[in-house]
């Protein structure tokens, strides 16, 4: 594990670690900026009421919020 986590030094004086963090950086940037630029409806409140049918569970996102969302990666 030590050598996997910092200690293999051909990885380190060939900047694999960078690279491999900067290529997992880059894939969820590209994830979350087309999740960010999708057409969203306005988010309904739940009503507190209960009623008696079921209902299939919404699949809800925190980008449902607001529309206003700025990403910004390093």
């Amino acid at each position: 594990m030590e050598h996997i986590l910092s200690s293999c030094q051909t990885l380190l004086t060939k900047g694999r670690y960078r690279w491999r963090h900067d290529a997992v950086l880059t894939e969820l940037a590209d994830v979350l900026e087309r999740e960010r630029r999708k057409k969203r409806t306005a988010k309904k409140k739940a009503s507190t009421k209960l009623t008696s049918t079921k209902q299939a569970p919404r699949n809800t996102s925190i980008l449902d919020e607001s529309d206003q969302w700025k990403m910004k990666v390093d």
